[in-house]
């Protein structure tokens, strides 16, 4: 199993490695782990890292790769220093579907029982979102698990957790292509996905933890990497090529912020009502910013599948702006009505601003 904790979670680990830490989890769905799961995450650890690197016994640092990128790795004592060995890890992780967020994670590599005083004395690694600091072995861990692939997963939580998914986190949610796809937005609200959970009962179903592993899958394949298996995770989070895409796309184009357009309708006594219809791609936060050219009393109503989401009555040139979460919905309708008495003349252009992820 490859948990986050934060640094403060396993510096309190050095001195005494936790008894009742998270056991590696198997199979799928329902099936009932052999023992209990418990997140160590103690809070935000600020500088604690330099603290952890003081107590470890590690050669390392500043490493360049053979393309020039530079990568922080730290290896344990326990292993004997050689810069050739160095290099290679360094070469690996800068193969490693990545951008500039390879610059601000440390990697710390030790052997198993190293990583277990750190980790949790069942966990294979893992990761502190506040230090972006990764605990991994540098052997393969068991039979059938891989020392690149336990880092690859565990770099897909750095890649996570430094990327925008507003309003959602997307160190619990996944990016935000690759969420919206998934539908963890409205599966989360039916109580079918977990973002953020690392109990035993909810653990995979944990969204964080199913990007995690769709991006190991995604690298596994561009690097001819033999694809070990999936079962930490549900198999409802197991990624198809679109899913794998758009995974993709959320590494080196990350999206960053709502795109805004405006459309335009005219209402008049014999015209009272129109709808606009627009394409929501991505789950997230919308703004609906109506205004009209006069002062008619207009109505708004949003809908989608489900319903209508919200409703706005104005008789003024500008309105209140309408804020809402779209949640698995990929189409929405803006649709506007002259409220109430309407006179033979009337007529007012309205204009209807929206902010989309």
């Amino acid at each position: 199993m490859r948990r986050r904790v934060t640094v403060a979670a396993l510096l309190l680990a050095v001195a005494a490695p936790a008894t009742d830490a998270q056991a590696v989890r198997r199979g799928e769905t329902g099936r009932t782990p052999s023992a209990p799961l418990r997140d160590v995450v103690l809070g935000p650890s600020g500088g604690g890292f330099a603290a952890f690197r003081a107590r470890a016994a590690q050669w390392g640092g500043r490493i360049q790769a053979s393309n020039g990128e530079v990568v922080t790795i730290y290896f344990s004592n326990s292993y004997v220093e050689d810069p050739a060995v160095a290099r290679s890890w360094a070469d690996f992780l800068t193969s490693l579907l990545h951008g500039p967020e390879l610059s601000t994670v440390t990697i710390a590599l030790a052997p198993l029982t190293e990583v277990q005083g750190y980790c949790g004395r069942e966990a294979l690694a893992c990761y502190s979102p506040d230090a972006q600091a990764i605990i991994a072995p540098a052997t393969d861990p068991q039979p059938g698990t891989t020392a690149r692939g336990v880092l690859i997963h565990e770099y897909g939580h750095h890649v996570a957790s430094t990327r925008l998914n507003t309003p959602f986190g997307a160190g619990d949610y996944g990016t935000k292509r690759w969420s919206s796809y998934v539908n963890v937005c409205a599966r989360a609200h039916r109580g079918e996905v977990f973002p953020g959970a690392e109990d035993a009962e909810h653990y995979m179903l944990n969204p964080g933890e199913g990007f995690a592993e769709a991006y190991r899958i995604l690298n596994q394949q561009r690097l001819g990497l033999p694809q070990e298996a999936w079962e930490i995770v549900s198999q409802t989070f197991f990624p198809d090529a679109t899913a794998l895409a758009l995974l993709e796309q959320d590494v080196t184009q990350p999206w960053t912020a709502n795109k805004t357009t405006t459309v335009r309708a005219l209402l008049t006594a014999k015209r009272r009502t129109r709808a606009l219809t627009f394409a929501t791609l991505y789950d997230g936060a919308l703004l609906v910013t109506p205004r009209q050219s006069t002062r008619a009393r207009v109505t708004l109503q949003l809908r989608s599948a489900r319903g209508t989401t919200a409703t706005r009555t104005f008789a003024t040139r500008a309105a209140t702006r309408i804020t809402t979460t779209v949640c698995g919905e990929r189409r929405i309708t803006a649709r506007l009505a002259l409220a109430g008495r309407v006179a033979k003349t009337a007529r007012t252009i309205v204009s209807v601003t929206v902010s989309k992820p």
